[in-house]
């Protein structure tokens, strides 16, 4: 089915507004992911490079006070310097920082794109062509441009997402609810052999 014979059609930016959705829960996931390990990677290089400098300073004599007497300091500060550049080489190859703004960037759009659907879809009676066309081109430029979802990850995140609605539902109901408790009910009426 094209576009063309979509246009105006309120299935069309529902699905536009669903797909979407679930896109900023994963881009969301995925940004948080790659920003976290960059951030702990930045904090244990910075950390280990201080430690190697303030030991470059100390005199030998007394880190035999510190370590066993059959460690020579210089080889632990050597060892030390040698984490630190096998870190550093782990941070420029990963690069989770600029996978981590990527990913926002790519949430960034998609939530730009839900968000116009939104006001689609509430709009009432027909919806201009010209509207339907500028959201579609919106999604396919947010398609296009933003970073993908790995595909060995796709299923966990969309599992995620459609968790995050459905307990959001359930919140909506009962607003003091424990989420980890909710999480486990939803666990336990998907996954037990009664459930249908």
């Amino acid at each position: 089915m094209t576009i063309e014979a979509n246009i105006g059609s309120r299935e069309e930016i529902e699905r536009i507004r669903r797909v979407s959705d679930q896109l900023c829960t994963a881009h969301a996931a995925l940004s948080d992911r790659f920003s976290g390990r960059a951030l702990l990677l930045d904090i244990v290089v910075l950390v280990l490079s201080a430690l190697v400098t303030a030991l470059a300073f100390v005199d030998p004599k007394l880190l035999h006070h510190a370590m066993p007497e059959s460690v020579d300091p210089a080889i632990v500060v050597g060892i030390f310097g040698l984490v630190v550049f096998c870190l550093t080489l782990v941070q420029s190859k990963t690069d989770w920082r600029g996978r981590g703004e990527a990913h926002k960037r790519s949430f960034t759009m998609y939530a730009e794109v839900k968000r116009e659907a939104g006001y689609l879809l509430a709009s009432a009676g027909d919806i201009p062509p010209r509207e339907f066309q500028r959201l579609a081109a919106r999604y396919d430029m947010a398609s296009d441009v933003g970073s993908g979802v790995p595909e060995s990850e796709f299923l966990r995140l969309k599992q995620k997402h459609l968790t995050k609605v459905e307990i959001s539902k359930l919140l909506d109901k009962k607003p003091g609810a424990s989420i980890w408790l909710t999480k486990l009910k939803l666990l336990i009426r998907d996954n037990w052999p009664w459930s249908t």
